[in-house]
């Protein structure tokens, strides 16, 4: 019988979405690769193949099923193993009734969800399903996302789990009772139960909302040995597998919000546990997927408190889109109203990335609360992104604030010393980093990158001056590469050579030293000085531009598309390029 269960559960687990909760696997073939979580590595060495249901390390020479990998990952022993991935296949383990044996506190929450979950269907749970239907959910879909009603009694759960075997420390641990003058009380009491859990599937705390009594509107399980609320996202482990399809997650403020979205068909949705946003929220974010978009309502998206939280997020590697929804609404609502699905739809699409987002909320600030106040607030936020996020949106922060570009950049990076919040930076800086030696780098030139722009790139690589006296917005129109782009962005910003190379050789990443060696083979064919060969490739690529807009805005002119400004700067390069 034992058998039976085990080979059915190794043929109902996914082993590649199993692994990938903890590891970031990338498709090599018919097998998955990636960091190996047992040991520190730089090179992937850890293969996961999904035909044979097998993972093996080629460095430190573990392997398995995917019950030894629970047993390593986790620390379980496997009759622990068999019952977490029978519940995670939906498979149940027959287990002999020992009244006198306690379980361990993963087991202690999935009996408390049970019991929750029992309630709401029978007769006490008639309030807690007189609420749900106000909001629109059924009994189908209590079922499907757990949830539960606790009952208005002091010690329902704590005698009924008592009765089971559990001991008063365990549900203490758990965080389901409180200590009182006279004994164990249940900590949730009249209100709709929300299971949390983790990123594998196991339950480890609570939310409730209050509906029959007194209290605060939500509460959720204090932090212990199962739960912390910086480290976990409500229904992460129904969405991790729709965010990587998607390329995506959708981050709400609520646990309706997020239910909501989900019956709507956006099953890439997670719900922040508060809104102050976590380090540990965006890593596990960008296991899945680097793009975060973010769905609060108006009031939250604005306070500071909560932007904050985003620029975390951003800080981390994710890219940050904000969706902003009309009237007000928060998602819930939004896809409650008649057209909301079409609505709802609209916004995202419509999303702005984080730095827009805030510098939109400048203008409204500027205007209730003075220019000088919102400008500091709006770069401080900035500073807290590396040069190479900012490059791209150097020229709308210079006009929001009225700033010229050197004054901007000088006053990002003042900003950045002062709250040392560019910890890599600091680090690069704080290293002992030899100077870049072209001879040594990747003599290969990027086949996909102009000479020209690796040359210009070069010279600024090269000369402090020009970094100091270029204009920013000027020299940034020169890259139509994107890559090159960054990287002049984040000179021009006031990043040193220094502190990126050093960045670049800890992140393994060989381009940028490729690009700026093919750069100066290609100034050695130039003849005269660094300023007369910049002065040449900038005019050349500034002419080049001017060219590359002008075909663009005739091809409009001929298909009727151009505006008037449009047709009038047609005009002005057609007459200085004929000079």
């Amino acid at each position: 019988m034992a058998d039976e269960i085990v080979a059915k559960i190794k043929d109902a687990v996914d082993i590649v979405e199993l692994v990938g909760d903890s590891v970031r696997l990338v498709k090599k073939g018919r097998n998955y690769s990636g960091l190996c979580p047992f040991h520190d590595e730089k090179t992937p060495s850890f293969i996961v193949s999904p035909d044979r249901g097998t993972w093996h390390c080629f460095g430190c020479g573990k392997g398995g099923d995917v019950f030894s990998f629970v047993m390593e990952k986790e620390g379980l022993s496997f009759p622990e193993a068999l019952e977490y991935l029978g519940r995670r296949a939906g498979i149940e383990i027959p287990r002999r009734k020992n009244r006198g044996q306690t379980t361990d506190l993963y087991s202690v929450m999935e009996m408390a969800v049970d019991f929750y979950r029992a309630e709401l269907k029978g007769a006490a749970g008639a309030v807690g399903k007189g609420y749900l239907s106000r909001r629109n959910l059924s009994s189908q879909d209590a079922d499907a996302f757990e949830l539960g009603w606790a009952p208005s009694a002091w010690r329902a759960l704590n005698d009924a789990l008592r009765r089971e075997g559990v001991t008063q420390e365990q549900l203490l641990k758990c965080g389901l009772v409180i200590q009182g003058e006279k004994g164990c009380y249940d900590r949730f009491r009249g209100r709709v139960i929300f299971p949390i859990r983790n990123v594998s599937g196991r339950a480890i705390a609570l939310g409730g909302r209050i509906v029959d009594g007194e209290g605060a509107k939500y509460l959720n399980s204090p932090e212990g040995p199962l739960y912390n609320k910086k480290e976990n996202l409500y229904l992460l482990d129904k969405a991790k597998n729709a965010i990587r399809e998607k390329g995506r997650s959708i981050l709400v403020e609520g646990y309706m919000d997020a239910i909501r979205l989900h019956m709507h068909g956006h099953r890439e949705t997670v719900a922040s546990l508060g809104t102050s946003l976590t380090e540990e929220q965006a890593l596990l974010l960008k296991r899945f997927s680097d793009k975060c978009y973010i769905c609060y309502d108006s009031d939250t998206a604005g306070q500071n408190a909560t932007l904050r939280g985003m620029y975390v997020l951003q800080r981390a590697g994710l890219q940050v889109f904000v969706v902003r929804f009309p009237g007000g609404k928060d998602p819930d609502e939004m896809l409650q109203s008649e057209g909301g699905e079409d609505l709802f739809n609209e916004a995202v699409e419509n999303a702005q990335p984080l730095v827009l987002h805030h510098i939109g909320l400048f203008k409204a600030a500027a205007e209730k609360g003075g220019q000088a106040k919102a400008a500091e607030e709006l770069l401080e936020g900035m500073a807290q992104l590396t040069a190479v996020e900012l490059a791209p949106y150097m020229q709308e922060i210079a006009h929001a604030v009225g700033l010229p570009d050197y004054q901007l950049a000088s006053e990002l990076n003042r900003l950045r010393r002062g709250r040392r919040l560019s910890s890599r930076t600091e680090e690069s800086l704080a290293g002992d980093v030899q100077p870049l030696d072209l001879e040594t780098a990747d003599a290969e030139t990027p086949p996909s990158c102009d000479p020209a722009e690796m040359g210009l790139l070069y010279l600024l690589w090269i000369s402090r001056e020009l970094r100091v006296s270029a204009s920013v917005a000027e020299v940034i129109r020169m890259f139509q590469d994107p890559r090159l782009k960054g990287i002049a962005g984040a000179l021009l910003t006031g990043e040193q050579p220094e502190s990126l190379e050093h960045l670049w050789l800890e992140m393994g990443d060989h381009f940028p030293m490729s690009a700026l060696s093919g750069g100066a083979s290609f100034c050695d064919t130039l003849s005269g000085t660094d300023m007369e060969k910049w002065q040449k490739l900038s005019a050349d690529q500034g002419r080049r531009v001017k060219q590359a807009r002008y075909i663009q805005l005739k091809a409009m002119m001929f298909r009727g598309e151009a505006s008037p400004e449009e047709l009038a700067e047609y005009w002005t390069l057609a007459a200085e390029l004929k000079r």
